[in-house]
């Protein structure tokens, strides 16, 4: 009977980079408030090599740079 392998069934998260960690396809770290996926088996890549990483997402503000949110009058701008 044929095998078939069905990889991993979702990504994990590894919480934030380390550079002495083995990651493998599919592996979520945090590094500078962005978040990225590891595409090829990696230890020691840095986040920013595209052979081994692609970003999920990005830092955003903090919140305190609401002039570049507000930039037309009537704008309206909730905090939770």
């Amino acid at each position: 009977m044929a095998t078939l392998n069905l990889g991993r069934i979702k990504p994990v998260f590894k919480g934030a980079y380390n550079n002495a960690t083995a990651y493998i396809i599919d592996d979520i770290v945090t590094s500078g408030g962005s978040s990225y996926i590891c595409i090829a088996n990696s230890t020691g890549n840095a986040v920013s090599n595209a052979s081994y990483w692609t970003q999920m997402s990005s830092a955003g503000t903090n919140g305190t740079d609401i002039g570049t949110t507000i930039t037309t009058q009537g704008d309206i701008l909730y905090r939770d």
